[in-house]
């Protein structure tokens, strides 16, 4: 893969900072300090880990208590208020932690860049933690809209303008259908590889296939390819 997408219309927040950190120990050498990273760093770390691992273990965002988190993250409860306030606050910052830009695909042909792309989409869901968290974050998304928006916005969109980026491509290139309903398309796309990750406890199947057999994200690319290409 190389090169970035194009500058989203409306750029993804960027995560709230954190609270002023703690001080030093009150036994730090004036000047110096200990080795390895600042401990407020560090029990900043720790807490964000701490949230995203017990969302990701079916905790709900309604259930998730600031108490649950300091115990696992190994931090005092005056620790984590002096950094947020609230058990939304910190889910939110949690969820703007995972944003990450994503790379253009572009392997020579439309064909060749939707399957790469559907294969790290198969990927992700299955082997991270902001892929993960998808199936959590949409049972409890009515009751925490705003919070789930903030994961759309900062993880999935990314992941579909990556998708949509390669159809666009396709359109102008002359390889797709100049009609293409890109984003009846792209919903087509992304659909399938989540509906396959959903179903199925074989991850072989969705991510490359088996026997040298085309996966999930190759059979649905040649599937619709099939009623996108342009008239002959």
């Amino acid at each position: 893969m190389s090169g970035v997408l194009p500058a989203m219309a409306e750029p993804y927040p960027s995560a709230p900072a954190p609270r002023e950190p703690e001080a030093d120990p009150p036994d730090a050498r004036p000047g110096r300090r200990p080795p390895g990273r600042p401990r407020s760093e560090r029990a900043g770390q720790a807490i964000i880990l701490a949230t995203l691992e017990m969302l990701v273990e079916g905790e709900s965002i309604d259930s998730l208590s600031m108490e649950a988190v300091a115990a696992r993250a190994g931090v005092g409860k005056a620790t984590l208020y002096r950094r947020w306030s609230n058990k939304r606050a910190l889910i939110s910052y949690a969820l703007e932690s995972l944003y990450e830009p994503i790379e253009a695909v572009e392997c020579g042909s439309v064909r060749q860049d939707l399957i790469a792309a559907l294969t790290e989409l198969c990927r992700w869901l299955v082997e991270t933690t902001s892929g993960r968290l998808l199936p959590h974050l949409v049972s409890g998304g009515r009751r925490a809209p705003e919070l789930y928006e903030r994961y759309l916005r900062a993880v999935v969109e990314p992941r579909r303008e990556a998708i949509r980026g390669i159809l666009f491509r396709g359109v102008r290139d002359r390889q797709l259908d100049p009609d293409l309903d890109v984003e009846t398309t792209l919903g087509v796309l992304f659909g399938s590889v989540l509906s396959c990750v959903a179903v199925t406890t074989d991850f072989t199947e969705c991510v490359g296939g088996v026997d040298g057999a085309g996966g999930v994200a190759e059979r649905t690319v040649d599937l619709v390819l099939f009623g996108a290409l342009p008239a002959t």
